[in-house]
């Protein structure tokens, strides 16, 4: 989760929980009529008992898992896609709502939604490490042995865990990493830092105000918002985006259960990361990194915070150094991207496909 939060969001996630009213940082960046949008605000559960296209329940013993395929006549390793959070955290199978089907011309594909995500059942036991035990069961029902595997932001520790410990029993060809996360001393100490620790010691406190439906409002105000940009990245980029699906993707977001199970996750995200920086860098297979530069944004707005703006380039210098070695031990490609947003598989995808397709055409 590369993103660095201003203390006020800090403050202002206290004041909501005691049911004050505070300023939302990420609302006033976009201010929003919502009577332009396109997004189906009103659309209810019972209107959505029917799954997406191309969507199917896959049902193991840890329960049912959101899987959207497409391409299933191309031959070769299958590809699987592994979501990872926005800004908001927002972490599921809508980002791929542009990348999928372009991909699905040339490879059999399979987006995978995490637990408490999209269609997936939920838990109580969420996080990014959890899921790589459950990919694999995900993987087993679908009898695919042969994989490569992309992973967007966070879902690099799943990937990365799906790897350790599951390479005997798949053949894992290859990886594309988008902005993954960087397991070295100074982006962990970020990383773990506000709003994953505010988590994690108000989770308790938390869920039950969310069940009470206290944060319905700025969830769906963070989702128009998050709507709006997606349309004009659109438009700015020429993407083709499956609109049907990821309407219906981002609505299950309003639920109290995803919204509960986004707060889990994000309470896990110290343990989860503290796992995968025991772990070293993949060298057996290709790995291919693409790095956007998304952090010159919160660099530019530091300009007036010695301290801060420090932090900041010291973190993207050391995501780009880790990127680009790990791609270099394993014989992949270091691709970095220049003006570019976080939001690669919605803004550019076709860079992920010929990243792609130079893995696995080696």
């Amino acid at each position: 989760m590369k993103q660095v939060i201003e203390i006020i969001t800090a403050l202002t996630l206290a004041f909501t929980l005691l049911g004050c009213q505070g300023p939302d940082s990420a609302a006033k960046a976009s201010v929003i009529d919502d009577s332009s949008l396109d997004f189906p605000h009103s659309l209810t559960m019972a209107e959505q008992s029917e799954l997406p296209e191309h969507s199917r329940l896959v049902e193991t013993s840890a329960g049912q898992f959101h899987v959207r395929a497409m391409g299933l006549d191309h031959r070769g390793p299958a590809v699987i896609l592994l979501a990872g959070p926005n800004y908001n955290y927002h972490s599921d199978s809508a980002w791929f709502a542009a990348l999928q089907p372009l991909l699905a011309a040339q490879y059999r594909i399979y987006s995978v939604d995490r637990l408490g995500n999209a269609f997936s059942s939920s838990s109580d036991d969420l996080s990014y490490r959890r899921f790589a035990d459950d990919l694999a069961h995900v993987m087993q029902q679908l009898n695919e042995t042969q994989l490569a595997v992309v992973a967007f932001a966070s879902a690099s520790i799943s990937a990365r865990w799906f790897y350790e410990l599951h390479s005997e029993q798949f053949d894992i060809e290859a990886m594309v990493y988008i902005d993954p996360d960087i397991p070295l001393a100074h982006s962990l100490s970020l990383y773990q830092g506000y709003p994953a620790d505010w988590y994690r010691d108000n989770l308790a406190t938390l869920l039950p105000h969310l069940a009470a439906g206290n944060w319905s409002e700025r969830t769906k105000n963070k989702l128009d918002a998050e709507y709006q940009h997606i349309k004009q990245w659109a438009s700015d980029y020429g993407t083709a985006i499956d609109w049907n699906y990821l309407e219906q993707i981002m609505q299950q977001r309003l639920l109290i259960s995803h919204q509960q199970a986004r707060a889990r996750e994000i309470a896990a995200y110290i343990a989860d990361l503290d796992s995968y920086a025991t772990l070293p860098m993949i060298t057996a297979i290709p790995v291919s990194v693409i790095d956007s530069d998304f952090e010159q944004k919160d660099i530019a707005a530091a300009a007036d915070d010695a301290e801060l703006l420090a932090a900041l380039q010291k973190w993207q210098q050391e995501g780009s150094a880790w990127s680009a070695e790990q791609a270099s031990v394993s014989n992949g490609q270091y691709i970095p991207l220049s003006e570019s947003d976080h939001m690669v598989p919605l803004q550019q995808p076709q860079v992920i496909q010929q990243a792609l397709e130079w893995l696995l055409h080696q």
